[in-house]
């Protein structure tokens, strides 16, 4: 019999976590994009969630991040709402396409005034796009504060 791994996911960003169904962007909120979490964030930099690849990383959509774990999941970290608005301004990406970063290495920064300033939300999403017929689980209960590369969010198995 073959045991199947858990992968643990990570908090990318320090801040409170909310529910994806709080979120308000109905894309996000109804699942339509998958299933994940989203954190209000208090810092400006976003770390990896785990050890991954990267496999969305560039300057026309620098307000997102694509990465594929280990075990085939592809995992979208997506910076505010309606931030493409910005047209990657405020926006600055860390790695490149094809990167294998580490659990907790920084991935993007932002600035939170500027998007304040633009009337847009900072929220930041977590969202399993593939989870490859893994189950989810959250690793903490919802409105917790969690901490970037250390605060467990999510176990995928």
């Amino acid at each position: 019999m073959f045991l199947k791994k858990k992968t643990k996911i990570y908090a990318p960003i320090e801040g409170k976590l909310v529910a994806l169904s709080s979120v308000e962007d109905e894309v996000f909120s109804s699942g339509m994009m998958g299933q994940g979490f989203a954190i209000e964030p208090v810092s400006e930099t976003v770390v990896a969630p785990a050890d991954a690849e990267i496999v969305s990383a560039n300057e026309k959509m620098r307000h997102a991040i694509g990465l594929r774990l280990k075990n085939g999941c592809e995992l979208l970290i997506h910076v505010g709402i309606d931030t493409v608005s910005l047209k990657n301004q405020g926006f600055s990406v860390l790695v490149n396409e094809g990167d294998k970063v580490k659990k907790g290495e920084p991935l993007l920064t932002f600035d939170s005034q500027l998007i304040k300033e633009a009337g847009l939300q900072k929220t930041v999403l977590l969202i399993v796009t593939d989870p490859k017929e893994l189950s989810l689980e959250n690793g903490i209960s919802s409105l917790e504060r969690v901490k970037a590369g250390d605060s467990l969010v999510m176990v995928l198995k």
